[in-house]
């Protein structure tokens, strides 16, 4: 008999739970969802809703329930809620409701410290550090990025643009009962897994001239936790900054070169994470600053960047946002050391859409049959702030998906493009002429996001990476709207019609200009590729290796190559193509890196004319060859 009774029992509480399950799949289903108004208000914009996993989709529950508790209203959405364990609302404390109903003006440490208690109740294992693994699931990928965004938009939110420092927030008490918090530290870890937790945590900072290791500031003592507000703190002045492998340790001595021939003055820094150069290229980098006459300081990031995942993941590209975040300049200009700079390094700061914006940028190759796949753009597009954040944190971007309207900026064309054209390439990060401190949360955006294993693989090394990252932070940048080109000799040649002459200038390098709508005219101010022939390193020998037969009839043998590819480049002309009738021809030369570009001009119907030429003059050349026998040590006759 009690056997019997205990059947018919577990039957009643199978069906019982049965029923409620029904009962929740029909009231949390997406049409039901629709018509109930969330704790944020309804979603008017379309932005995407927050994922489950999101502390802003915890925020927007529990301040639903707070609304619902305030307005006397009883009805759950989740009838699991009636069972002893599933009463949330009974974890609601008067503080935190009282929160919650003023969460628009509440101060922003209490609001702060809220959302980060959200981060681990949402999900208590969080962890950016999660993004360096990729995943077999798109899905998971997807969420994982967008998760990453929320979480450094929060950050900037509190601590960058906020100002508020992480110590004093985590010191805070919480309103949340299930707060699993454990420490400041802790949470800067999951944050930033590139940084090194414990003391004294600051770069090292060489003057490589005098020999000696410069004093750190004395905010050096406060705890690591705080290192980003304080290091933000203490960057004064404007100054040049560059990162390289020790393989190109001579490409930056061309590049002192240079910039000694434009008499700058500016300090310059080489930025690296610690682990690349030995004492004996230490002191060769010395003896280029003494030789140049350039005010050089090392910057030695070893004691902030955690080792084994600088080791693993802060390679190559990536090491560009050592360069970008960490000199010591408040306004700084980022130097590829194959860059080369035709004009003074302060007119970069003194450009008026850099003062308008405090970051501007220079277009890349055309390369418009080039193309982003459609799953990229989706996991890219996922950065984009829900309706939740939209709410809490007002986060707004230049651009979104959702806008019906963009302005008709360069930025606005080039995101245009990029997500709705597909089109790959956009941007030569050669040379960026920065605003650190305003936009510091921006390149930080950006060197997350780069460190993803997903993303990473869709855009070309760092380029695309200066704008997404600031674009996805809620930051203002511009990009100037001229096309980059070719510069080197021009050669000529006739055509059927007497009025029209074409021009072809071929090269490896990729030059760049500042456009005078009032003056029309083009000033050459940057190239990238340096002024050999070809930029290549070993190029010739490279070339005769993976195509003998080609090579050979064309040079003969791999020493006539070799002359030929080490050659000054003469400046005598520049092509910015309008690449829809004159596109860029790729050469098997220079490894692949080699360009032609062609123009037409007609003195008579400049309708008919194609590309842009523009031809220096005497005057012009002479000095723009001086910049290439700076650069490569000689002049066209030396050897």
């Amino acid at each position: 008999m009690k056997k019997i009774l205990r059947l018919r029992l577990f039957r009643v509480c199978v069906l019982i739970l049965f029923a409620l399950i029904i009962c929740y799949i029909t009231n949390t289903s997406p049409r039901s969802q629709f018509k109930l108004e969330t704790g944020f208000g309804p979603n008017e914009s379309g932005r995407r809703r927050a994922n489950p996993l999101s502390a802003f989709s915890w925020i927007e529950s529990r301040r639903k329930r707070t609304l619902e508790l305030f307005n006397g209203v009883r009805n759950s959405r989740n009838p699991f809620d009636l069972l002893p364990w599933g009463r949330k609302d009974i974890a609601l404390l008067e503080a935190e409701k009282k929160l919650l109903l003023n969460l628009e003006d509440a101060p922003l440490d209490k609001k702060c410290r809220y959302m980060v208690d959200a981060l681990y109740v949402a999900d208590e294992g969080w962890e950016n550090q999660i993004i360096t693994n990729y995943h077999g699931s798109e899905e998971v990928n997807d969420v994982v990025v967008s998760l990453l965004g929320e979480r450094m938009r929060l950050f900037d939110y509190c601590f960058l643009s906020g100002g508020l420092r992480v110590q004093d927030v985590m010191n805070m008490d919480s309103l949340v009962p299930e707060d699993k918090l454990s420490s400041p530290e802790d949470f800067m870890k999951r944050m930033f897994p590139f940084l090194r937790q414990g003391d004294a945590v600051w770069p090292k900072i060489y003057d490589l001239r005098r020999g000696i290791e410069l004093k750190p500031p004395s905010v050096v003592q406060d705890t690591s936790v705080n290192f980003l507000n304080n290091w933000i703190g203490s960057s004064k002045g404007k100054g040049i900054a560059v990162t390289f492998s020790p393989t190109e340790l001579t490409l930056f001595h061309k590049q002192l070169r240079v910039l000694s021939k434009l008499n700058n003055t500016l300090p310059i820094q080489v930025v690296t994470s610690g682990f690349e150069f030995t004492k004996s290229q230490v002191d060769e980098l010395s003896q280029y600053a003494t030789h140049t006459n350039q005010d050089v300081t090392l910057v030695d990031c070893s004691p902030i960047l955690d080792k084994k995942f600088s080791e693993n993941h802060i390679k190559v590209y990536i090491n560009k946002w050592l360069v970008a975040l960490f000199n010591t300049f408040e306004e700084v200009v980022s130097l590829d050391v194959d860059t080369v700079p035709f004009i003074p390094i302060e007119e970069f700061f003194d450009e008026p859409q850099y003062r308008d914006t405090g970051l501007a940028l220079f277009k890349d190759r055309s390369m418009i049959n080039e193309h982003n796949s459609v799953y990229c753009l989706e996991t890219i597009t996922g950065l984009e702030p829900s309706h939740e954040e939209n709410k809490l944190m007002g986060t707004e971007l230049m651009f979104e998906s959702t806008q019906k309207e963009q302005p008709s900026t360069e930025a606005a064309m080039v995101y245009q493009r990029f997500f709705h054209d597909k089109v790959l390439h956009h941007i030569d990060s050669g040379l960026v002429p920065l605003k650190k401190t305003s936009h510091f949360g921006g390149l930080l955006f950006s060197f997350m996001i780069h460190l993803d294993s997903k993303v990473q693989r869709c855009v070309h090394g760092d380029k695309e990476f200066f704008w997404l990252g600031q674009l996805y932070a809620g930051k203002n940048y511009s990009i100037y709207p001229q096309d980059a080109g070719i510069i080197g000799i021009v050669e000529d040649a006739p055509m059927e019609a007497l009025s029209q002459n074409s021009y072809r200038i071929c090269g490896s390098q990729l030059a760049h200009t500042f456009y005078s709508p009032k003056e029309e005219t083009h000033q050459l101010t940057w190239t990238n590729g340096g002024l050999s022939t070809c930029k290549v390193p070993s190029g010739a020998e490279k070339d005769f290796q993976r195509l003998p037969n080609y090579f050979m009839e064309r040079y003969g043998d791999v020493e006539t190559a070799k002359q030929l590819y080490a050659a000054p480049v003469h400046i005598q002309a520049m092509i910015i193509p309008d690449v829809h009738n004159s596109p860029w021809l790729q050469l098997r030369e220079c490894n692949d890196n080699a360009f032609c570009l062609s123009a037409v001009e007609d003195t008579e119907d400049a309708r008919n004319s194609i590309s842009t030429l523009i031809q220096f003059t005497s005057e012009e050349q002479e000095f723009l060859d001086s910049i290439s026998f700076a650069w490569n040590g000689r002049t066209f006759t030396d050897n």
